[in-house]
């Protein structure tokens, strides 16, 4: 069952398909330009630079008969050399909640699941994508934004104090499945990228077909940008 849980994370970064540094607030160019392409590139060139962020996770539709991340806490350290991620996911297990806490850093993991320790995992072998490489300055969720499709931009929406610009498009169903090994890999997703004025990505809104036969919506909103982020091995 834990592999299962494990298997579902990459929904957070779908997530993620969006971090950057920097800190959180108004101005810069990000609002600009009615291109939505060039408002998606200016937000992947960001990531490839930041250092670190913070994100939570909430999500809709998840079929109650499938184990998997419902919500989510984490934050992330973007490297090339090392990427790490420390974060606690909420999951159901078997129709029984249950937290777990995962740490990667490089090709190590460690989790805690019910009880206080971390402890070594082996995710290579239980067959689940690792977080931290999501983190990766170029091969990591950033690239995703790029290949966007289907791009529309509309106008602002609020999250928080921020009004966020917003660009619908659809995140093909093969990519989804490289990174993040969810769906089947035909079909795609519906993706919603919120973009603050200062050109960073700030919440994406992800739905489609991740557990076969139904549609399920993942909700992530970034956050502590370019906040220091202390994440070492247990």
């Amino acid at each position: 069952m834990r592999r299962r849980l494990f298997l579902a994370l990459p929904a957070v970064v779908l997530s993620l398909s969006a971090c950057s540094g920097g800190s959180g607030g108004s101005g810069g160019s990000g609002g600009a330009t009615d291109d939505p392409a060039a408002l998606l590139k200016a937000a992947a060139a960001k990531i490839a630079t930041a250092k670190s962020v913070g994100f939570t996770l909430s999500s809709k539709g998840v079929p109650a008969n499938s184990d998997g991340v419902t919500a989510a806490v984490g934050s992330g350290v973007i490297d090339a050399a090392e990427p790490k991620f420390k974060g606690t996911f909420t999951g159901r297990l078997a129709g029984l909640s249950g937290s777990i806490g995962l740490i990667t850093i490089g090709d190590d993991t460690y989790t805690k699941f019910f009880d206080e320790n971390y402890k070594p995992f082996d995710l290579a072998k239980s067959g689940a994508p690792n977080p931290a490489a999501f983190f990766h300055p170029e091969t990591g969720v950033g690239s995703l934004i790029t290949k966007a499709t289907d791009l529309t931009v509309g106008g602002g929406v609020r999250e928080g104090n921020d009004i966020l610009r917003e660009v619908k498009g659809k995140l093909p169903g093969a990519e989804v499945k490289r990174l993040f090994h969810l769906g089947d890999g035909t079909k795609a997703f519906d993706i919603a990228f919120g973009i603050a004025q200062s050109g960073e990505l700030r919440k994406t809104v992800t739905t489609g077909e991740f557990f076969a036969g139904t549609t399920s919506t993942y909700t992530i909103v970034l956050k502590d940008y370019g906040v220091p982020v202390e994440i070492t091995r247990p």
